[in-house]
């Protein structure tokens, strides 16, 4: 077949400008998943906190730093990889888990993708609760850095929803590739500058901060809620894996998104 491409940017275009249909999917599957619970996703929520408590305590003696220095790092980072991590694991099924209405409706599959990423977006807001906690006990300054949160997430997003695309296409014709993805996941969880401070590393393992992509994901939100403005380097690696990312997007879809519903 030949690729198709002008199907492609207008299955985008409508896809992100539907944010009604999306924002509502999004509201619902988050309602959903949590159906007759008593506290909903803030059991989430409350696992998190209880985690980032214990280990931020422990950690910060053993890496003898001051736990108020120590817990609103490692309490950001955690709540912006679960955004991250939770969009590039649920992209793997955004299409074999809407396979019914794929085969039944004709729907716009960077809407499928949106309303993941809004899902997402919604438990993040819920797990941000711990984070103002921890900022006010810490006692961290308001600073006009912390606007840089929007545009961070913004990016986040954008990558999250051609990384939903591309990981959904892929596992529509190999599952296989959605274990491959959490069990690379879990590792990169260690290797990114989370549970640890770039600061701590020496000489050559330096770039497993500074040539990390997943740590730039993290690094353009976690920064701004710590009242501090992200590297540029750190702007410039996310904007360009955006930009790779989404042409990878177009060219791949451009050539099998005929075949996603056969696939299913």
């Amino acid at each position: 077949m030949r690729p198709q491409y002008a199907p492609v940017f207008a299955d985008i275009r409508n896809g992100i400008l539907s944010w009604q249909l999306w924002g509502r999917l999004g509201w619902r599957d988050t309602r959903l998943r949590y159906q007759r619970t008593a506290i909903g996703p803030f059991w989430a929520t409350l696992s998190l906190g209880i985690f980032v408590v214990i280990m931020g305590v422990l950690w910060s003696h053993l890496w003898k730093m001051d736990v108020k220095v120590f817990l609103p790092f490692l309490t950001s980072g955690m709540i912006v990889w679960l955004l991250f991590s939770t969009m590039t694991i649920e992209g793997c099924a955004v299409f074999t888990g809407s396979d019914l209405l794929l085969k039944q409706l004709r729907v716009s599959y960077t809407m499928l993708a949106c309303s993941a990423v809004c899902r997402n977006l919604i438990v993040f807001g819920h797990n941000l609760i711990i984070y103002v906690l921890v900022f006010i006990y810490v006692g961290l300054p308001l600073t006009w850095s912390m606007l840089l949160i929007f545009p961070g997430l913004l990016l986040l997003c954008l990558n999250g929803i051609w990384i939903s695309l591309v990981l959904g296409l892929i596992c529509a014709r190999y599952r296989d590739i959605q274990q491959l993805t959490q069990s690379l996941l879990q590792i990169a969880m260690f290797l990114t500058p989370i549970f640890w401070a770039p600061s701590q590393l020496q000489g050559r393992l330096h770039v497993l901060a500074d040539y990390n992509l997943f740590y730039h994901y993290v690094q353009i939100v976690r920064a701004p809620l710590m009242g501090q403005a992200p590297a540029l380097w750190s702007w410039g690696v996310v904007c360009g894996a955006t930009v790779v990312g989404w042409t990878i997007t177009v060219l791949l879809h451009g050539h099998f998104r005929r075949r996603i519903t056969y696939w299913l």
